[in-house]
């Protein structure tokens, strides 16, 4: 397959898994959908995932979800993500969260978020910034403030529950300034 006969939805998978750290070289093509298994190595180990894209937009229940849950046991990955849904059950949604599954509707917004001009630089910060920032200031991380894991940034760095945001903003008074968020279900 060359580059050019790849879909837009996955070049834009892609795309998305690198602005998380995570390296894809291959992409399987199979008859209803793409797979990627990118990595990323962190202080605590390789990071596996299992990704798939559907060839077509459709409403996805709980078997595909089951399967994509199988798949990320075989190759012993710890997340999975479905991108392609046009709509996702109550059911897969449920078990996709228990699973650590990631469920991305078919249609990714058109323009990339960190792009613009209003939106600063966010990052899911690392374990050991984290506990510098909080010895500093005597607290615990959750006396942060809150982000939704819902926020556009962090569905975009697929931020979960429990995590810490670092935003960096730059300002023609205090020059470049850190903000940290504590990211909550929502």
């Amino acid at each position: 397959m060359t580059l050019s006969e790849i879909p837009d939805i996955v070049h834009k998978t892609r795309a998305l898994l690198a602005l998380r750290g995570f390296k894809t070289e291959d992409l399987l093509e199979y008859e209803e959908r793409y797979v990627m298994l990118p990595s990323r190595e962190t202080d605590k180990g390789l990071v596996r995932y299992v990704v798939w894209v559907l060839k077509e937009e459709k409403v996805v229940g709980v078997a595909i979800v089951r399967d994509l849950a199988k798949e990320m046991e075989e190759h012993e990955a710890t997340r999975g993500m479905l991108v392609g849904g046009s709509r996702f059950t109550p059911a897969a949604t449920k078990f996709a969260k228990a699973a650590k599954i990631e469920l991305v509707e078919g249609h990714y917004s058109s323009f990339d978020l960190f792009e613009h001009e209003l939106v600063p630089t966010h990052v899911i910060a690392e374990e050991a910034e984290i506990q510098r920032v909080l010895e500093h200031y005597k607290i615990k991380k959750t006396q942060l403030p809150r982000i939704y894991s819902s926020d556009p940034a962090a569905r975009v760095l697929g931020a979960r529950p429990g995590q810490v945001l670092r935003i960096q903003r730059e300002s023609p008074t205090a020059g470049l300034t850190y903000y940290y968020r504590f990211v909550v279900d929502g």
